[in-house]
């Protein structure tokens, strides 16, 4: 929202609005025109703020010299609180690696002032004080006459001598917005001139870049997976079968990089890769912000710090839900963006918009949620997602590039009328007895297999023996309701036609809990559904849980879908590729059977990705 210099004579204290009365002008400049520089042309309309105009700054949290440690003295973990705090912000010094993402600012050499002229430069509101860090550069004496960032703090004053040559500044963000009704980024930065007994004022609004979620249209700079340990850890030769078949699959496309600090596989679920930006001289300045998970007892998520935190990526660590820390309703996989759009209603939003699930009425933990809807840019859309066992968006709906829209992209849905089509024409074409799952590997149990359904690899299960079972057409008739709930919701936000829609064929299992395996209880991370519900899994790998790689490769990564054999090809997998293709995508098959499908998820699950960064403030108004 726009703050008018009439609403700024009532919010700020009457000498920061420039002096008639004095015989100088103080005047301090940012790059309120977004262009990249600080110069003359962002004197106009300084002291307001807008989605469209006004000077960006960044929170500074990487970790540029790797000092930040993960454990104390005694080498004990560090508290998730103390895990995040630190960062090249945390401190009172301008890393030289870090100088870029601070914000440039300076004053115009005021040649007016006497010799006894003292200028003075600071934040309001006062509680932006500990928010926000200022710094000048000066000449450093003892290092030949090299210029260093020397902190600036209200009790620090400019002589004449640098008021006439005019002060280089830079300023950064020592924390993210998390709660908008506290503080929502905006700051006035002060420039103040005190000559004889004249003083005046001048000031520039600017605000803290919010933290942005990916969406499909940016493509994957960087594969995220999990290492596959040694052989003594559970389903490690299962993690390592899995790789390779991402490997392959990525094909050297993108760098892949692996959590090697944990055997938790689900990288897609202990950390929401985010960013930051600012204008720069030769194109946006962007900091990769990694949210972890708010789980806190999710030892996997602290590897955004000990691993992946350094030069130009930093982390954060928002609060947990409100029971077990380990909530699957607040894992990543639960968390997706709409890429941007324009609503049916004409609401624009120029980066996208955040989906989350709800379980029946619960909602993702308030840390979280609240963070995301005071960066005022993708404000969440909750979609119902309480009818799953695991409970997470991306198990049934997907945002893929395309063409064929004026959206440049269009929405994928699990689809089980499309998947019961594909069985009634086997069967009706002779090929009943034909085995519904035609994974023949090993299929040796563990401890975290809780999946794993015998009946279905041994060729008792077939196509005909599915379509004859009652329970299993209840099964797809109660995903279809609320798949079809789901699109109807999307379909009143996204101004796509039903033509648009990509249909995936997905059929669904009930394992409602208590699960047979294990009828004494369920993992306290998993919600069990409340009467006259049902929590549904996919019978075979769920085609639309997978990676979306982008760019030029067109590529999309899919857990293979060892359906039935008819003909010598796989009828599901025939199918999701003849989906996909429709919008230029090419499919590539991962085997994630035992590695992921058994345990609960797929190839989103088990892999996340870095994406391209750019320039949020070049679409216009959002939230």
């Amino acid at each position: 929202m726009a703050i008018s210099f009439r609403r700024l004579l009532f919010l700020v204290p009457l000498g920061l609005v420039p002096s008639a009365a004095a015989t100088f002008r103080p005047r301090i400049l940012a790059d309120t025109n977004r262009d990249g520089v600080v110069n003359h042309l962002d004197e106009p309309h300084k002291h307001d703020w807008t989605a469209s105009r006004g000077a960006i700054f960044l929170p500074n949290i990487g970790d540029s010299t790797h000092r930040c440690p993960a454990v104390d003295l005694t080498g004990a973990p560090l508290s998730n609180d103390e895990l995040w705090r630190c960062h090249d912000a945390s401190g009172d010094h301008l890393l030289p690696l870090s100088a870029k993402y601070a914000a440039p600012l300076l004053t115009v050499p005021l040649l007016d002032v006497s010799d006894n002229a003292v200028g003075r430069i600071y934040t309001e509101p006062a509680h932006t004080r500990d928010r926000v860090r200022l710094f000048w550069k000066e000449n450093d004496w003892s290092t030949g006459y090299s210029d260093v960032w020397a902190t600036v703090d209200p009790q620090v004053t400019f002589n004449a001598t640098s008021l006439r040559k005019g002060i280089t500044l830079a300023m950064d963000g020592r924390e993210l917005v998390t709660d908008a009704a506290v503080w929502d980024g905006s700051v006035r930065v002060v420039f103040e001139v005190t000559d004889g007994d004249q003083t005046a004022h001048d000031f520039v609004a600017m605000k803290q870049a919010p933290v942005l979620l990916h969406h499909h249209l940016q493509r994957a700079e960087v594969i995220l997976s999990t290492a596959a340990g040694d052989n003594k850890t559970i389903g490690s030769s299962w993690q390592a079968h899995f790789l390779r078949g991402l490997e392959k699959a990525i094909d050297g496309d993108v760098p892949i990089v692996l959590f090697n600090q944990s055997t938790d596989i689900w990288a897609q679920d202990f950390l929401e890769p985010g960013y930051a930006s600012m204008p720069g001289p030769d194109g946006p300045i962007s900091i990769r912000i990694l949210l972890r998970s708010a789980q806190s007892t999710r030892e996997a998520g602290r590897q955004v710090f000990s691993q992946l935190r350094s030069v130009g990526i930093g982390g954060f660590q928002p609060g947990s839900g409100s029971g077990f820390g380990w909530e699957e309703i607040n894992s990543g996989g639960n968390i997706e963006t709409i890429p941007p759009y324009t609503s049916r209603d004409g609401k624009r939003w120029s980066n996208g918009r955040v989906i989350m699930g709800q379980h029946f009425g619960t909602y993702p933990a308030d840390s979280m949620v609240k963070f995301l809807q005071s960066q005022q840019a993708q404000t969440p859309l909750f979609l119902e997602t309480g009818w799953l066992a695991v409970g997470h968006v991306d198990e049934m709906v997907q945002f893929l590039p395309t063409t064929t829209t004026p959206l440049n992209f269009t929405l994928a849905i699990a689809d089980t009328t499309s998947a019961l089509t594909l069985l009634q024409t086997a069967n009706t074409t002779g090929h009943g007895t034909t085995p519904f799952v035609s994974y023949r590997g090993d299929a040796t149990p563990d401890l975290l297999t809780p999946f794993l359904d015998p009946t279905l690899l041994h060729n008792t299960t077939t196509i005909a023996s599915l379509l004859a079972s009652p329970s299993f057409h209840s099964t797809q008739t109660y995903a279809q309701h609320h798949l079809t709930t789901t699109l109807a919701l999307l379909l009143r936000e996204l101004p796509l036609d039903e033509t648009d829609i990509l249909r995936v064929p997905t059929l669904f299992k009930d394992v409602t809990y208590p699960w047979p395996a294990t009828p004494d209880g369920h993992p306290s991370r998993l919600a069990r559904a409340p009467r006259g519900e049902r929590q549904l899994k996919g019978l075979v790998p769920q085609a639309i849980n997978g990676l979306v790689v982008g760019g030029r490769s067109g590529k999309y990564v899919a857990p293979r879908q060892w359906g039935p054999v008819v003909g010598g090809k796989d009828v599901f997998g025939e199918a999701v590729e003849e989906v996909y293709g429709r919008v230029g995508m090419e499919v590539v098959w991962v085997d994630d059977y035992m590695s992921h499908h058994v345990r609960g998820g797929e190839v989103h699950c088990g892999t996340n990705a870095l994406r391209e960064m750019g320039g949020w403030w070049e679409g216009g108004d959002s939230d």
